[in-house]
Order: structure tokens, then C-alpha cells, then sequence
């Protein structure tokens, strides 16, 4: 029988790119949908905003009270310079500065069948260095119906409904590369 998914190409598209928010401002976190849009195309899933509840990290910088949501854009990508999503995030992120302070964080990353990939600027030895400052590590895996956690998953990646969203995600993945 034959697969109904087709042989990854790296020419081809083979992930959904997934942004990660961070903001105590929920009319921004709403907001900024709209620039992401513009610069990664449509939205084809969507969490809630939860409150940011696993961490104090970003309170300095950010505020209390800070909100979390995921975005999912519908066209699927090609891995090749995937570096560049993780700059266009930062010049937004720069764009919105108060006091030299992010008043939002946006991360890229990439749903791919295999698991959820984050891209990052910090080097560290489980990441692998692509370009322009850029590191990719893999902070989940995709077993089945479920998530493998690494040492390095970050506790929000941990959540049991934001994995249940990546899995999610993961099936639109599928249904994208059966359609191209």
C-alpha cells in the first residue's frame, strides 16, 4: 500500500511555522495576529490565551500577569533558510519596544511529523547552529498520538493542553502535505 504522504523534498514544503507568544498586554497579544499575518501569512489554528502561569523568567522585562498563545500558519514552509522567520520575529519584536523593554516575545518554530522544532538565539549544546545567529533545537517529539518531552522542554511545552494543540497542529500538517 502506498503512503499517503509524500517523500520529504528540501525543496519542498515539509512544516507549519508555529509562533509561540509571550505579552501581559492582551489587546497586543490580539493585535499583533494581524502583523504576523502579514509577514507569515494566514493563521490556520490558534490557542487560547492562558495565563503564563510556569514561569517568572519574562516578569522583569514583560510585566506580571503575562498571557501565552500559539499561532499556526496554514501554508506549509520550506526548512532551507528557516533562520529568516526567527529575524523577522525579532524585528517586530524590536518595532514594539518601550524603554528599551519587549513589550511582546514573539518564537518562531516549525510543526514538522516528527515533532515541534524551536528556533532560538541562544546557543546551547543540544542546538544546532544554522545561520545569522540562529539555533534550531527539537523541544518536543511527536510519538503517535502523543509528546515526548527532552530535558530541555520548556515547562509550557510540558502543559498537557499545549500538547494536545501541537498534536493538533501535527494533523493539520498532515492534511496540508497530502493536498500538495
Amino acid at each position: 500500500m502506498e503512503s499517503p504522504m509524500k517523500p520529504l523534498d528540501p525543496q519542498r514544503p515539509q512544516a507549519l511555522l508555529i509562533c509561540g507568544l509571550l505579552s501581559a498586554d492582551s489587546r497586543l497579544m490580539k493585535e499583533i495576529e494581524t502583523t504576523l499575518v502579514e509577514h507569515f501569512g494566514p493563521v490556520g489554528l490558534r490557542s487560547e490565551i492562558v495565563p503564563f502561569t510556569w514561569t517568572d523568567y519574562y516578569n522583569a522585562e514583560m510585566g506580571e500577569k503575562i498571557l501565552r498563545r500559539w499561532l499556526v500558519f496554514s501554508s506549509p514552509v520550506n526548512l532551507l533558510e528557516s533562520w529568516r522567520f526567527k529575524l523577522a520575529s525579532c524585528e517586530v519584536e524590536n518595532d514594539l519596544r518601550r524603554e528599551g523593554k519587549r513589550r511582546i516575545n514573539i518564537d518562531p518554530g516549525f510543526i514538522r511529523l516528527e515533532g515541534l522544532w524551536l528556533l532560538t538565539t541562544k546557543a546551547a549544546g543540544h542546538r544546532a547552529y544554522l545561520d545569522e545567529g540562529i539555533w534550531i533545537e527539537l523541544t518536543l517529539r511527536f510519538l503517535r498520538e502523543h509528546c515526548e518531552e527532552l530535558p530541555w522542554t520548556y515547562p509550557d511545552h510540558r502543559d498537557p493542553v499545549a500538547q494536545a494543540f501541537f498534536l493538533k497542529a501535527r494533523e493539520l500538517l498532515k492534511k496540508e502535505l497530502r493536498d500538495v
